[in-house]
């Protein structure tokens, strides 16, 4: 079956499933932004929600159902669990199980994904997506709309910039243009996250740490400008954002937050250096967060989740995936749920179905997870049991064929691995 006949075909069942009893018409799909928070944990959020530090999601709690979402356990990867997050299935089927692959810790590509992510199935429908830095997307392959490769941060040093960096190619050099080099952020813009009278003596005597902190933050930078962009025009059905450097800067320096329960012994100092960079940098993603809802009316359907929690130091000294916390956060805003509810039985594996039910699509019956079924309103209550009575069988024909070869570059190669294990991550 060709492509072109397999898309139509799903285009033609999705119809059928939104059509509902009695042939009545379909109803229109509706437009959803999703931003991802990575390793976001309510143990952290909700303090700092009391204290008033985070105003935009204070705010948007009051127009979501929310709840806590249990990841995948034992504790996972990112990629892995983002990967799950998108297409709706576990690892064994979506193909997508680590950071690297192989003795010599080649980093795994986007020729890794073996199942239709939700942009697939968007296109399939003629829907379009923008997808910014998501996780094991280099190269960027074609989707309807554009997909920005999680590889933009890297190869800052070089003439020309990564093939298939971007898709289509025709944005790349506008994409480009929007990257922040780590070396460009001044030491006034980094007295948000560490205090200006103490920041020389950071400097000098934990360099490494403060230019983790520069690399951190110009990745996030760099994407939020590139969405920036990209939101204008308000063209996609689905807008997503990922923030990472969240759970990078939680793995750099959530100890020092809780130095006590940390094996690692630290200057008195360092900890007093360090010990708010978390925090701020959560009232930095609070700000952003803001700043994307600011971006669509204010009526946009908004799904905001992590692939996990952040524990924080164990006492076992365990690094990488053992800094993890089981349960992650989710909040939708729509008119499908109660606004201000909230909830507590959502599984990673149930945010494909949901994401997909709130822009007006049934899941397929090879996903496990299920749409969000607490906190529905009327409409919503109909709406689901409408999808979820519609389940395609399968969107697995739309599994993409191996995109571009992109390019291999041993120095951003040995960037990321380099990056990973400073996170723990790998050894």
């Amino acid at each position: 079956m060709t492509t072109r006949i397999v898309r139509v075909l799903a285009l033609l069942l999705a119809a059928a499933a939104l059509a509902g009893c009695g042939g009545e018409p379909a109803r229109p799909t509706r437009k959803l932004v999703v931003i991802g928070v990575d390793s976001a944990d309510w143990r952290l959020w909700e303090p700092m929600v009391a204290a008033g530090e985070l105003p935009n999601l204070q705010k948007f709690m009051g127009e979501s159902a929310h709840g806590r979402l249990k990841t995948f356990f034992p504790l996972e990867k990112s990629p892995l669990l983002w990967a799950s997050i998108c297409t709706g299935v576990t690892p064994d089927i979506h193909g997508v199980a680590h950071f690297v692959k192989g003795a010599e810790q080649e980093p795994v590509r986007g020729s890794a994904w073996k199942a239709p992510a939700i942009w697939d199935i968007l296109g399939a429908a003629g829907l379009s997506t923008s997808v910014v830095g998501m996780w094991t997307t280099y190269p960027a392959r074609p989707i309807d709309g554009v997909m920005v490769s999680d590889y933009l941060p890297y190869g800052h040093g070089r003439e020309a910039p990564l093939a298939n960096l971007v898709y289509p190619d025709s944005l790349t050099a506008a994409v480009v243009a929007l990257r922040v080099d780590a070396a460009d952020i001044t030491d006034a813009q980094l007295t948000r996250f560490i205090d200006a009278d103490r920041l020389e003596e950071a400097k000098s005597r934990w360099p490494e740490r403060v230019e983790a902190l520069r690399e951190i933050w110009a990745a996030d930078l760099t994407y939020m400008a590139v969405n920036r962009m990209l939101a204008a025009g308000d063209r996609y059905d689905l807008f997503f954002v990922y923030l990472r450097g969240t759970d990078m800067v939680s793995h750099r320096f959530y100890h020092y937050m809780r130095p006590q329960e940390s094996r690692e012994y630290m200057d008195p100092g360092e900890a007093e250096v360090f010990g708010q960079v978390v925090r701020r940098y959560y009232m930095w993603a609070d700000e952003a967060m803001g700043e994307v809802l600011s971006w669509f009316p204010a009526d946009r359907q908004v799904m905001v989740l992590s692939d996990h929690g952040f524990y924080g130091p164990r006492m076992s000294g365990d690094k990488g995936t053992a800094e993890h916390s089981e349960w992650g956060v989710l909040l939708v805003r729509s008119p499908l749920y109660q606004a201000g509810a909230t909830f507590d039985h959502a599984v990673l594996l149930d945010a494909c179905p949901t994401m997909l039910a709130l822009i007006g699509l049934p899941a397929g019956g090879d996903m496990q997870g299920a749409v969000l079924a607490e906190a529905l309103t009327p409409e919503g209550e109909a709406a689901v049991r409408r999808l979820e009575g519609s389940r395609l069988p399968t969107y697995m024909a739309l599994t993409p064929r191996e995109g571009p070869a992109g390019e291999h570059d041993a120095a951003i190669d040995e960037e990321l691995r380099r990056q990973l294990k400073a996170l723990g991550y790998i050894n």
